[in-house]
């Protein structure tokens, strides 16, 4: 039984991960064919990082509460822990920093005046940049540098959601069942 407890717990935090490439390949289809245009305009870029940050906090929310709901179940062998739904997060979040001080190291160590000189550091920013677009706009990349302010964001974004996410999936809180409440049709 320990065993197979292992391995779904295993299985949920790579689930955890491929949501979050899953969500920033979302923002990067909308970013690149719905809004071009607008990523090069300041203002728009910042209101859109938003909306994919929003993007981003719903699917590690959804999967996390599901999570729960599954925890929950009495023919599993795991256990609803709202510590564990820190750790999706953390766990995310640890991969999203690690990518950045990646990203920090081969813009200092592998560029020129051109910009950045070899294979492995070309694949290792277009991971970093496919990883972060929903925080493109916040970010304010340019040439290897970025706002001091996104690096936090970075970092409290997945965590908030997973716990959020978690709890919610623990107390079998239901978010649209709240906003129909507020919801009038006419007849």
């Amino acid at each position: 039984m320990k065993d197979s407890m292992k391995m779904t717990v295993g299985y949920q935090f790579c689930y955890m991960l491929l949501m979050q490439t899953v969500a920033s390949g979302v923002t990067v289809v909308f970013g690149l064919i719905a809004f071009w245009y607008f990523l090069s305009v300041n203002v728009a870029k910042e209101a859109l990082s938003v909306i994919f940050m929003i993007i981003n906090f719903a699917a590690l929310y959804m999967t996390s509460k599901k999570f729960a709901k599954l925890d929950n179940k009495s023919y599993t062998p795991l256990k609803p822990n709202k510590i564990k739904g820190v750790l999706f997060g953390v766990f995310i979040a640890l991969v999203t920093m690690i990518l950045t001080v990646m990203f920090k190291i081969i813009w200092i160590k592998f560029s020129n005046e051109t910009g950045l000189t070899g294979v492995i550091p070309i694949i290792i920013n277009a991971v970093f940049y496919y990883w972060t677009f929903p925080f493109n706009g916040i970010l304010g990349l340019n040439d290897g540098r970025f706002m001091w302010y996104a690096v936090p964001i970075m970092a409290a974004l997945p965590i908030a959601a997973t716990v959020c996410g978690y709890t919610a999936g623990c107390r079998n809180f239901d978010i649209s069942e709240k906003i129909n409440k507020f919801v009038y049709e006419k007849e």
